[in-house]
């Protein structure tokens, strides 16, 4: 099988030595780019501030749909000149039966033209879902005019879908023709097989996506060793792109926040819950009291009647959300013999009596939701009763609530479904809110909640190796990165409208501390027991204006800086997030005038912030002036401010 793609595209010009860079900035004549040596992933090809496409990547994925992550060797990158390139590497993608191995080759001249090729072949046999090109085109061309070219050559115009597409947008792909801007077009060309676009936003990330291998074609499949593959993605440009470049106008160094003013930028803060512990059965007295400061709203749990002991878990979380105050969301899995489900639904709640305000009917059809319904109101009649998803907002989007006596809709999400890297999950952060916005078109103004929200796929349980995680726990959870990437997803999802969340679990290793004792995994996993993550110092922040409202704040960076503004009655807070691994200079517009108090979280005090919680959320802050409406700030690596 040979695949031909072409891609002509504008590099980001980052100054990073090549020799040992994460990220190799490029350029092409009039595109720049770069090539993330960790992922083998050409990714933000632009024509000045205009994205051409969000990335280029050859992704090998296993019969679980897990990305087999690529290691590179031997790059070697010669520059000719100033506007052309040649670049070649190896990649070895091995994941235990799985061993292939793939050479790139991304080949850029002065006239804006650039080809990346992929060679591979199988070095064991093992069952894939996919292997070879992707091609992302960036969540900004929504709405946007296209021309798709079929495989037989027959042309027909059209638009990106401006909401999420609940299915396949385009099928049988030779080629897409897509605005720039103005009259610049950018053509995609694809040889060798047939492609078709998924809107990958479905899975809260950041792009559609032009892979190959139809998914009508069964998988998984067996690839014997000794299997080659052999394809190739080529962009062209097409029409006058000097037109859409400008001159370099420097705009002023670091990132610039804005709290915007008006009526129609305020909106309610998320009511915030949190899941049942998957391993901890029950709560000690430390993180009772440390749980019941975060103002929870909720505690959720989801049950499957034929899988899951009933009574104890019940038992369980309702113990729990008596200690804290709040009332529990169920999410009911109730399989293929729904009545059966209920009837042992039924009769553990009539034992433990559960203080349920939410019922999410999960996965369910019409029939199945009206039988839960009355079976349902029976024994909790003040309870809402609704449906949902438990992973992304996918199914929901396929599987559209039609009733009208649903009273509440949910989905989950995590954003993880396609790349693991902290660049994809920040680029994913604001498609949180292009979700909320397509639901919105078939729910109506219904109550609608968002979680489980997880960094991991919770279904997707690959059993781990010796000295693994299992696959749904992921290790960064105890940083400081989760942390500002969490502030970021609440910020969307308040200014989006959104009822409520939940995120996490209260402890353990997919919680917002760590449980108590001796952890099998303690080597893999980094935090101690009983330590307490920086998530906990964010949502005990934003806990404090339980109730109140969110003012929109907008960014000059989105991949970059993050700020959620909080008020409550008189008191204001802001917060603000790095979100990449490098010192960020933040600039605050539209503040008062006058005293405030800053905060900070980073590097410098996280020993303390993980060990005693009460002293750290008590400490004394920084007194700071406010002057001109406007403050600097400089935020180390990840490090997170709150100004009050």
């Amino acid at each position: 099988m040979y695949t031909r793609w072409t891609v002509t595209l504008l590099l980001l010009t980052v100054a990073v030595p090549c020799a040992h860079a994460e990220h190799i900035p490029l350029r092409a004549g009039p595109l720049t780019m770069f090539f993330d040596v960790d992922g083998a992933f050409l990714r933000f090809i632009r024509i000045g501030k205009y994205e051409v496409l969000r990335g280029i990547n050859a992704p090998i994925r296993n019969r679980f749909w897990g990305t087999v992550k690529p290691e590179v060797s031997n790059l070697h990158l010669d520059r000719h000149g100033d506007d052309a390139f040649t670049m070649t590497f190896d990649v070895s993608c091995r994941e235990r039966e799985i061993d292939f191995f793939w050479t790139g080759k991304i080949v850029g001249d002065a006239t804006g033209q650039i080809d990346f090729t992929f060679d591979g072949e199988a070095r064991s046999t093992f069952m894939r879902n996919r292997i070879g090109f992707c091609v992302l085109h960036a969540p900004a061309t929504a709405g946007k005019p296209w021309v798709l070219e079929d495989t037989n050559g027959a042309k027909t115009l059209g638009l990106f879908p401006r909401f999420i597409a609940p299915h396949q947008p385009a099928k049988n792909l030779r080629a897409i023709t897509h605005v720039v801007k103005g009259c610049v077009f950018a053509e995609v060309r694809c040889e060798g097989d047939t492609f078709e676009m998924e809107d990958q936003r479905n899975w809260t990330d950041a792009s559609f996506k032009t892979y190959c291998t139809p998914l009508e074609i069964p998988y998984p499949v067996r690839i014997d060793q000794g299997t080659k593959i052999s394809q190739k993605v080529q962009i062209r440009l097409k029409g006058d792109v000097t037109k859409i470049l400008s001159p370099d106008n420097k705009s002023e160094e670091g990132v610039t926040l804005t709290l915007v003013d008006g009526p129609d930028a305020k909106g309610s803060l998320i009511r915030i819950g949190l899941q049942l512990s998957s391993q901890v059965d029950a709560l000690g007295d430390r993180e009772r009291k440390l749980l019941r400061g975060l103002n929870l709203h909720h505690l959720r749990l989801s049950l499957t009647p034929s899988d899951d002991p009933l009574v104890p878990t019940f038992k369980r979380a309702t113990t729990q959300a008596q200690v804290l105050g709040v009332p529990l969301h169920v999410g009911l899995q109730l399989g293929q013999v729904p009545k059966e489900g209920l009837k042992q639904i039924i009769a553990a709640f009539e034992s433990t009596r559960p203080p349920v305000t939410v019922w999410s009917i999960l996965a369910t059809d019409q029939k199945t939701f009206q039988t839960a319904r009355s079976a349902l109101r029976l024994y909790k009649p003040d309870a809402l009763i609704g449906v949902g998803e438990d992973t992304h907002f996918t199914e929901l989007n396929r599987n559209r609530p039609a009733d009208p006596a649903v009273q509440v809709v949910s989905f989950g999400l995590n954003p993880q479904a396609h790349a693991y890297d902290d660049l994809t999950m920040v680029e994913n952060l604001e498609i949180q809110t292009d979700a909320i916005k397509t639901a919105r078109q078939f729910i109506g103004d219904r109550p609608l909640w968002v979680g489980p929200i997880t960094l991991r796929d919770q279904l997707i349980q690959q059993a781990p190796l010796s000295g693994e995680l299992p696959s749904n726990v992921d290790d960064r959870q105890p940083s400081l990165f989760v942390a500002g990437w969490t502030l970021g997803s609440v910020k969307y999802l308040s200014e989006a409208g959104v009822q409520g969340a939940t995120y996490y679990e209260t402890v353990g290793w997919k919680g917002i501390m760590a449980a108590g004792g001796d952890s099998p995994h303690a080597a893999v996993f980094p935090a101690k027991p009983g330590e307490i993550f920086p998530v906990y110092h964010v949502l005990r922040a934003i806990g404090e204006f339980a109730g109140g409202e969110v003012r929109e704040v907008r960014t000059t960076d989105t991949l970059a800086v993050v700020g959620l503004a909080l008020t409550r009655r008189e008191r204001k807070r802001l917060m603000v997030a790095n979100l990449t691994d490098q010192s960020q200079l933040v600039r605050i517009r539209g503040l008062n005038n006058g005293q405030a108090t800053l905060y900070r979280l980073d590097r410098t005090n996280l020993n303390a912030a993980r060990s005693d919680p009460d002293a750290f959320a008590n400490r004394a802050g920084q007194p700071i002036e406010i002057a001109n409406r406007e403050l600097t700030l400089q935020l180390p690596p990840h490090g997170i401010a709150r100004i009050d």
